[in-house]
């Protein structure tokens, strides 16, 4: 079977722009029949992609936005929007500019935890702040009036008002001595 170059299109019955125009939008309309249709696996598909298209673009969002709020994203991103006169203004005249060879981290790769601010103890989140292990500030206790540490303010209401494990242990040796 020998195949010729003009042979193939030859053959065929010519079919107009128009002809090609209807069936395309015979076909457009077919498809809206289906994805009106909920239970149709047409819909059901259409809907699962867009469900998993809009997480992937919170997901980037998010991670663009995180980066842009600690400093870590890379720096020929760094700067876009801003502004070239600042672009300009950053870099030394003569230097050049940072590119894709010079950026701090690969994509997809995770990007190193932000020192401690100077004068922070204690673990950090993902802004770089730190928060104390313990709530410090001081509520007065309804109960008996004291001034206790937020953080402490749970275990001392336990005792103070006669609740939790240590009351149950102490009633419990209160009702032992009695008999």
């Amino acid at each position: 079977m020998s195949t010729r170059k003009g042979a193939g299109p030859q053959n065929r019955p010519q079919i107009t722009e128009e002809e090609l125009l209807r069936r395309q939008i015979a076909i457009a309309q077919s498809f809206k029949g289906l994805l009106q249709n909920e239970a149709s696996v047409a819909a059901q598909t259409v809907a699962a992609f867009s469900e998993l298209l809009d997480d992937c673009i919170l997901d980037v969002a998010q991670e663009v936005h995180r980066e842009a709020r600690t400093g870590t994203l890379p720096p020929p991103y760094a700067n876009r929007g801003r502004g070239r006169e600042r672009e300009t203004a950053a870099s030394p005249a003569g230097s050049p500019s940072p590119g894709p060879s010079t950026r701090s981290a690969p994509i997809g790769s995770h990007p190193a935890p932000l020192p401690p601010k100077p004068g922070t103890k204690g673990p950090v989140d993902v802004f770089g702040q730190s928060h104390p292990p313990k709530a410090t500030e001081i509520v007065s206790c309804k109960n008996c009036g004291r001034q206790v540490q937020a953080g402490s303010f749970a275990p001392h209401l336990e005792k103070c008002m006669g609740k939790g494990r240590a009351a149950a242990r102490a009633a419990s040796r209160r009702m032992q001595g009695q008999s």
